[in-house]
Formats: structure tokens, sequence, C-alpha cells
């Protein structure tokens, strides 16, 4: 049996568990990830070389900490080449899968090249045994845009959509067998959404009407594995709104797929939705399939463990940091010390050896330097006696009320006295709770602006238990 994983791991820095263990715990033979949010100066060896695995990578060359994708294959599953890209317009390695006719022919390279730009697809070449016969397997990990209806990214998005359908169309056409997985960034039927806004609306869409017509159902060449096999399950999601802990109420949106070319549909035996796995905003998917795979006794040159910085062949930045100690005696002639006298000695290390504590507000209230800040109060006023006598009593007499504040009460209490809180936060009036104050961070008149909102997890409008529709914007 042969299992592959889909999962928007959502920053694969962020993770909190060793990638070996996580990986192992998925029972997956191919673990494709997407959004790592991480470019090539980031990577280090622990995330790229995992130990039973060999690992590619495609990263967003528009900025840092964004995008990107990643396709983890175990050793005994190793791929026969590999590729980043959608078009292969980075690739400088002569083992790319190539075939691209179509996808060429139908854009411009500038074009091309602005979608691939982004790190937003991984393909490997893998070969399974059918009747005695050796069978090309391509596994496209794609990392779809996300771009709304009227979103100034929708002509990009539907952009990237249509060379992914010319790219599948070249290699179906060469006899390849094809699985499409990752974060599609659309969720096809009302089924799979918790609660559109327009119902009226949805399935027009232009990423729903080009999802359509990529299925088999609607005159394409792929199948949804997990609607194939569970067409009517509801509530079937793999993402939800964490900053609104819609997971909790199991309130959100199934945009994460594994999609199979027609011809490997008899060999699909499940697809599971893993929602009881944590670490990110989405949930892995997980396919298994009757397939014979043949390991390739040669990595391909995309493979990380060829990267320079991985080899040994280049020199790490943290070499540049090691703790060194210089001693430098100078003469007496540089110093223009007498004939004769013992010369200094000067030791410069870039280690510190002694800490510089900070001290404690709460040190300046103490009597001996209260006495001393009197003093000076009282001799830079020496000029006016009676005045500098009736400050330094006043001085003393307020010093020695908030000392005895302090000595009688916690240091926390003291500050309390002084400082005032925010005033305490709204009820919401479903529940006659404490809201939870949170910030718009969507683009427009409203950025950074805060409100006041109902403190529950979000859920279903009907659910009385979920988050009420309790609004108000905070006081600037």
């Amino acid at each position: 049996m042969f299992n592959i994983v889909t999962w928007n791991i959502n920053g694969i820095r962020s993770s909190q568990q060793n990638l070996k263990d996580l990986f192992d715990s998925l029972g997956a033979d191919i673990i494709c990830l997407q959004e790592t949010k991480i470019t090539r100066d980031m990577l280090d060896e622990s995330t790229a070389l995992v130990d039973g695995y060999s690992s590619f990578y495609s990263f967003s060359r528009k900025r840092s900490g964004y995008s990107g994708v990643a396709t983890y294959c175990k050793n005994s599953y190793s791929p026969f080449q590999a590729e980043e890209g959608l078009a292969g317009t980075f690739n400088v390695h002569d083992d790319k899968i190539d075939f691209y006719d179509n996808v060429h022919s139908s854009f411009t390279d500038e074009g091309l090249r602005a979608l691939d730009a982004e790190g937003r697809c991984v393909m490997t070449l893998h070969k399974f045994k059918k009747e005695e016969t050796s069978i090309s397997l391509v596994v496209i990990n794609v990392y779809c845009p996300n771009a709304g209806e009227n979103d100034e990214r929708l002509p990009y998005k539907l952009e990237f959509y249509r060379a992914l359908n010319l790219r599948c169309h070249d290699f179906l056409s060469q006899g390849y067998y094809v699985i499409v997985l990752g974060d599609m960034n659309v969720s096809h039927r009302l089924i799979d959404h918790c609660e559109p806004e327009d119902v009226s609306s949805f399935p027009k869409s232009p990423s729903r009407l080009w999802l359509d017509g990529f299925l088999h159902e609607g005159g394409g060449k792929f199948v949804d594995s997990f609607r194939h096999l569970y067409p009517t399950k509801e509530k079937a999601f793999t993402c939800w709104n964490t900053k609104l802990s819609a997971r909790v109420n199991n309130y959100g949106t199934r945009i994460d797929y594994i999609l199979l070319s027609n011809q490997l549909t008899d060999a699909l035996q499940d697809c599971i939705i893993m929602s009881d796995v944590y670490g990110s905003d989405h949930c892995p998917v997980k396919s298994s399939l009757a397939l014979d795979i043949i390991p390739s006794t040669k990595l391909p040159a995309l493979c990380t463990k060829f990267f320079k910085e991985f080899s040994g062949k280049q020199l790490k930045m943290s070499t540049f940091f090691c703790k060194r100690t210089l001693a430098v005696e100078p003469s007496n002639e540089i110093h223009g010390e007498p004939e004769g006298s013992e010369p200094k000695k000067m030791r410069l290390s870039m280690k510190t050896t002694t800490k510089q504590q900070q001290s404690s507000l709460l040190k300046f209230f103490s009597s001996g330097t209260a006495n001393s800040v009197k003093e000076s109060v009282s001799s830079s006023n020496s000029l006016d006696t009676k005045k500098s006598e009736d400050d330094s009593k006043y001085f003393e007499s307020t010093t020695s009320t908030f000392t005895t504040s302090i000595s009688s009460s916690s240091a926390s209490a003291a500050w309390k006295s002084v400082l005032k809180g925010p005033p305490p936060p709204p009820l919401c009036s479903g529940h006659q709770e404490a809201c939870t104050l949170r910030t718009v961070k969507k683009k427009g008149p409203n950025m950074n602006r805060q409100f006041w909102t109902c403190s529950r997890a979000t859920g279903h409008s009907s659910d009385l238990n979920a988050q009420c529709n309790f609004f108000v914007w905070a006081k600037r």
C-alpha cells in the first residue's frame, strides 16, 4: 500500500515536534507540505535533512517568510526526477521532468516566471509496477494562490490554475499518471463549506468553475479522492480560522485535496481527513493507493542533500561567530611610557566576563537615595534658602510615603496605586460574558482599529453555544 499526505503546515519552523517523529506519526510514504514560509537562507540542516527521507523544496523569490512548498519522500520511495515550479523556469538541473509544450506555448516567459517565483509547486517523478511494466507517476505538490471574488490577486490565481491544468495535460498526453495535491484555496461544493454568505452565487465563483472543469464530473481528467469515496459526508473540513477558535466547533472549510488522474481511481483504497492532528490552521489529508512503487537508486539534483550548505562544500555562517579572546601587549613606546617602566597589559575579548545588572526602580526610593537626591535639590537651590527647605521637606515626605507603601505591600500593588489599568471589557449581548479585544488586519480605512467581540469560539449561526454577533468599536 502506498500512502501519500498533503498538509498546509503554516510555517515549518513553527513545528514544536521533531520532524522525523512528526512524519513517522503520519504513516505516509510521501509527505507534501505547503506554506513552509522559509527561503533557502532560512533552511537549517535539521529541517532539510530528515533521517530516512529525501526532501525537495521550492522557495518564494519575492519575499521572505512567504508561501513555499516541500515534498518529503521516504528513502524506499525516492523519486527519479524532481523540479520546482509549474513550468520549470527556475530549474538549472538536467534531471527535470520536462514536457512543457502546452504550458510554454500558452504563456509568455515573463508570465511563467511570475507564476513560479512565489514558490508554489514541487513535482517529483516516481515509478510503479503494473502487470510487469513500469508506469511513470508524477506527484504535483501545489499551494494555490488565495484570492477573493473581487481581489486584485484573482487574475493571478486563475492563471496559476490554467498553467496547472495545461501542465497536467502535457503529462497525461505522455501516458503518465498524475496526482495533484495540496491547498487549492477553494471549497468545491456547498457541503465543503460551513456557512457560505451567498448560497446562490457560491457555485458561480471563477475558482469553483475551474475546479468543476478540472474534475471528472465536469469533463476533466481528475477525481477528488475524498468525495469519490465519501460523496455525502458532511462537516468534513480541513481548514479553520484559528484566531476565532473555529476548530472548537468544527466551523471550517475543505480546501485541501488529493486529486487523482482517472487511471488511478481503481487503485484508490481510502482517503481520510486527519482532523485530530494539530499544529496548523489546516489538518493533513491522507490517501492510500494499491501501488507497488519502485524506488530510485539515485536522488535528483534538486534534493536538499546536494545543497552546498549541507554537503560540506560551503562554510556556514556560524563559523564566523565563534568566541575568540585576543591578548595584546603594547610596547612602551606606543603608549609613551618611560624607559624601564613595566608595560601595561590590555586584553580584548569578544565574550563579556561580567554582567551589569540594572538597578531596580524601587532602589531609587530607598532612604539613602532619597537623602542624596534631597541634598542635591537643596544644593541647587541655595540662592533661595526658604524655598529649598520647603522643597526638601516635600520631597522627603513624598518619598517616605511611597517607600512605606512599597514596604507594606507588593510591588505590583504599589504600581496599581499609581497607574490605573484599562477599563473592564464590555459584556456580549448573547451570553453576558466578557468580550475579547481584536484588531482589524485587513487593509482599508479601519486597518489597525480595535473592536470588542464575543470571546466564544466561532460556529454556525444556529449554534447557541458559539460566538454571538456582538460587536462594538473600542474607544480610541
